[in-house]
């Protein structure tokens, strides 16, 4: 690896539909959010934490970073973990993944092109993952030029990026991407947790 990441966790959104939110969900004795720095921090030497609630990272080795650019969804989480890292790139993911592993960010790491400004999954039935991927932080000007512009959709950035695809059939389940969104898929995943 020809450069130094860091990995954050992207939980400043408002869990609309979960009606709550969805970094604290508990599954198998511990919440979401615990998970994935567990996972993070075992791989990481830097783990950000992308929240507007600085209570989220109590307790956890993680650094709390709040948008700059408010109300702009994961783009500005993304947008804000960058400014704030001093690694080369971050590995970045969101933190409503029951069924996130290491192997993810590991697979990553090892196939990310020198080249490339990012790089993200596509999954085995041609679904695009951009906030399952590794962003260097030179990729913050064209960020910064989507969020002057009005751009909220994380796909936009990387059209406009060097950005390496991926495909993850045979390498990663397609599980692995699936997210909670909802009161009936986190009872879903609960039930199906339970010894």
């Amino acid at each position: 690896m020809d450069f130094t990441c860091g990995a954050v966790i992207l939980a400043g959104g408002r869990s609309r539909r979960m009606g709550t939110c969805k970094a604290l969900l508990r599954l198998e004795g511990g919440t979401m959010l615990e998970r994935a720095a567990g996972l993070l921090t075992a791989l990481f030497d830097e783990v950000l934490l992308s929240a507007n609630d600085p209570a989220l990272g109590l307790g956890l080795n993680l650094r709390v970073v709040p948008d700059i650019w408010r109300e702009c969804g994961p783009l500005g989480g993304l947008h804000a973990a960058l400014a704030a890292t001093g690694k080369d790139a971050l590995f970045c993911v969101p933190c409503d993944l029951p069924r996130f592993t290491a192997e993810l960010p590991l697979l990553l790491l090892e196939r990310m092109n020198p080249e490339a400004d990012a790089i993200v999954c596509r999954d085995g039935g041609g679904r695009l993952h951009p906030l399952c991927g590794i962003y260097r932080r030179r990729v913050l000007p064209a960020l910064e030029a989507r969020l002057q512009g009005g751009e909220r959709r994380v796909t936009a950035l990387i059209e406009g990026l060097s950005c390496q695809i991926l495909e993850t059939e045979g390498l990663l389940s397609d599980g692995v991407f699936e997210n909670m969104n909802t009161p009936e898929s986190y009872f879903r995943y609960a039930a199906a947790s339970r010894p």
